[in-house]
């Protein structure tokens, strides 16, 4: 196949694309250097810019175009709801609309198009974000259904190892917990999440099952952010010293968040055959990943 993927450098961008190199013909669009041992084809530059998003499209020839691209800083988002809304919806409509009409068109979206009020969310649901970053995430799941029935939507939350150009939660956590820093972990706030490794690893599953429209792609167990850095920690082999329970109420956050962010992800489940992995063993292939190259992390995934 050939394969085009937006924010390739990125955290889950990168993962996907050194999975799909072994075999296929990459084509990525980041801002960023390649950090993989395997080289792909990269553009640089601003998707915003016509001539750039016509280059990268005109050579990459997609048989699947993941799109994983977007502004996702919730706060800078509530800020600034024209640039969220180009960025992550009107873009969106662009790409999906650009691309071949036998091009499978994936989008890549968050657990946080939903109010947050009620637990382990399905994909019937009806989305109704909080923030303007969750609102213009729903707005591009809704291009992206407009432009192309080729569509894949995966709602997820996801945690890695970078190229270090800039610091990801769980590498924020892990550096926290390592270095005993004083930090107030939530006890309120739930979310389900997955090691990247393991979203790939279902995204590829549910490609090879040619799925078409909406899944949770999530972890298997609802944790608060508490116990996510308790087990953490325990998957390190810390003691959980200098960090405190505390409320997101305290927080001074710009926007408002979801208070429970957790998805059900029984329908990915059905359509994969693969379970959704718990909290700590997805953590401890998060710690045993550390180091690793990109390639040597997603060695053992099969691709479509």
């Amino acid at each position: 196949m050939r394969v085009a993927i937006t924010g390739a450098c990125g955290l889950l961008g990168a993962h996907l694309a050194a999975a799909f190199s072994a075999r296929h013909t990459v084509t990525g669009f980041d801002r960023h250097a390649w950090w993989g041992e395997r080289p792909i084809r990269l553009h640089t530059g601003d998707l915003a810019d016509p001539k750039a998003r016509a280059a990268f499209i005109e050579d990459a020839q997609p048989d699947l175009f993941i799109h994983c691209a977007a502004l996702v800083n919730v706060d800078a988002c509530e800020e600034n709801p024209a640039a969220a809304y180009v960025a992550n919806g009107e873009l969106t409509g662009l790409l999906a609309r650009a691309v071949p009409k036998h091009c499978v068109f994936v989008y890549i979206t968050t657990d946080g198009v939903f109010r947050g009020d009620q637990p382990l969310q399905r994909e019937s649901d009806l989305p109704c974000p909080r923030t303007v970053y969750g609102r213009s995430k729903v707005h591009g799941e809704w291009e992206t259904e407009l432009a192309t029935p080729e569509h894949l939507i995966v709602r997820t939350n996801f945690y890695g190892w970078s190229s270090g150009v800039k610091m990801t939660s769980g590498e924020w956590l892990y550096q926290a917990l390592t270095r005993h820093e004083p930090i107030t972990l939530f006890d309120d706030f739930w979310f389900t999440p997955i090691y990247v490794v393991d979203l790939v690893q279902r995204i590829l599953a549910l490609l090879a099952a040619r799925k078409r429209g909406i899944f949770h792609v999530v972890g298997g167990e609802r944790v608060s952010k508490f116990d996510y850095g308790v087990q953490l920690a325990q998957a390190i082999g810390v003691e959980l010293t200098a960090a405190r329970r505390g409320s997101i109420d305290s927080a001074a956050l710009r926007a408002p968040r979801p208070r429970d962010m957790s998805l059900d992800a029984s329908a990915a489940t059905a359509a994969t055959g693969l379970v959704a992995p718990g909290c700590r063993e997805g953590l401890r292939r998060f710690i045993a990943d550390r180091g690793s190259s990109l390639e040597a992390r997603v060695a053992h995934l099969s691709d479509p």
